[in-house]
This record gives structure tokens, sequence and C-alpha cells, in this order.
């Protein structure tokens, strides 16, 4: 779907911004763990704590030293030394390990790095989140028409985030549903007062989608699809310009 990360993209969100951070990593024990099953076979290398998310050993030299990733961030198994081996949770599967930090919160943030609801958004705008970068919070954006999932950490349709009012969000509600001879849902597009480009596009009576169409199209009412731009009258819209959609 849409990805959102730092390490990664998220896609969308401003990014760029998290690519050039490494965030330090925080060493458990200087000495090597003496019970750890697998040891330095390797003599730079990562190895993962078994039953924990966030910790891992690093081997240098064979000497083996447990780290924990900051908080907020864990271990991806993935990454070969001696690239930075901390992730979101997002971008790093962690299924059957528990995570055994504790969390270092502060006012304006639950965890030291990662992505949650906003505090500060106003009501039923699902699409402003907040990103914690070292425990300092910066309010972000979701692209037009899509909403901030707080169990992904990503933007997301709105009809797919739990807590999201979508009607009120995006100021539309679908018409009754209809559907073909074979009982299948039709599709129906709608226009969006303010712009040529955008539209609602509804499916059997579910929530509502904000799309726009590609360059050089607009949107037709009477058609109900993108069609070349030229040739669509868009004068009742406020605006002439494309929202900002990806």
């Amino acid at each position: 779907m849409f990805k959102f990360v730092l390490i990664g993209l998220m896609v969308v969100c401003g990014y760029s911004v998290v690519a050039e951070i490494t965030p330090p990593v925080l060493a458990i024990d200087p000495t090597p763990p003496p019970s750890h099953p697998k040891g330095c076979i390797r003599r730079n290398a990562y190895i993962p704590v078994e039953a924990e998310c966030d910790a891992y050993v690093e081997c240098k030299d064979f000497m083996p030293v447990q780290m924990n990733c900051p908080d907020g961030l864990h271990y991806d198994p993935r990454v070969e030394w001696p690239n930075y081996p901390c992730g979101y949770p997002m971008d790093v599967q962690c299924v059957g390990r528990n995570l055994p930090q504790a969390a270092k919160p502060n006012p304006d943030c639950p965890h030291r790095y990662g992505y949650f609801p906003s505090p500060v958004a106003a009501p039923n705008d699902c699409g402003q989140y907040r990103f914690c970068l070292d425990g300092k919070p910066i309010e972000m954006e979701c692209p037009t028409g899509l909403a901030f999932n707080p169990d992904s950490g990503r933007c997301d349709w709105p009809g797919l985030v739990k807590a999201c009012n979508v009607e009120a969000y995006l100021g539309y509600k679908c018409p009754p549903a209809t559907y073909d001879e074979s009982g299948d849902p039709i599709v129906t597009n709608h226009r969006y007062k303010g712009s040529c480009y955008a539209f609602y596009s509804c499916q059997g009576g579910g929530h509502p989608r904000l799309l726009s169409c590609d360059a050089g199209f607009a949107f037709d009412e009477a058609a109900g699809r993108c069609e070349d731009a030229d040739k669509v009258r868009c004068q009742d819209n406020a605006s002439t310009s494309a929202p900002a959609l990806e």
C-alpha cells in the first residue's frame, strides 16, 4: 500500500529527512555475553538475540557485544554488518519475540523514535500524525485523501483506519449501493467540489476514497470518469489545479 518510513519512506510523508539520520545504539554489556549459543562464527557480523525484538549481538574481530536499538526501533536481521541494523517496527518483522526494553517517554513522545497519532490534530483530521525523532516531536501530514494508520505506522485509505470517521474527514458520504446483474457492487465516481481533477470513488455503499485523475485529464461528472482535460468543462469548480494526491 503506502509506505511511510524514514529509514526506507513512508512513503510519502517527508522521509528524506529521516533517511539521513542514524540513531545511536546502546551497548548493554561491554563484555561478551557468555550464554549466547551462537558466538561469533564470523569476524564481523550481527547476531539476533532470541525472543527479543530490539537486542542483537555485534561481533567485531570475533568479540561479541550485546547491543540495544534505541527506544522505539527494532533489530532488523536482514541487515548486513557494518550497516545500521535498527529499523522502525513497520519495516521489521518481529514475530514470536517480545520487546524487553522499557519505553523512554516524555510529554511529547511515547517512544524516542516512531510514528504516532497526533495529540494536537483537529477533530476528525485523520491525516495528521506525529513523528518522534530522538524524543523530539515533528507534526506531519499524510497526502491528501489518506489517513494515518497507527496499526501500521503508515498513511492508508481512511476506510482502513479504525479510529477515522471517514465521511467527516473527507466531507462526503457515498450514495446507497447499486449492483450489476451478477449481484456485484458497481463502482460509482462523484465530483469533488473545489477541483477539476479530484473525485470521490464509491463501491458497494462503503466509505468514499478521494482520487485524482492523471496529468492531462480532468473528471467528467456526466461520464463519471476522467477524460481529456480539453474536453471537460470545469467552470463550476473553485479551482482548476489538481490537489496533491499521490
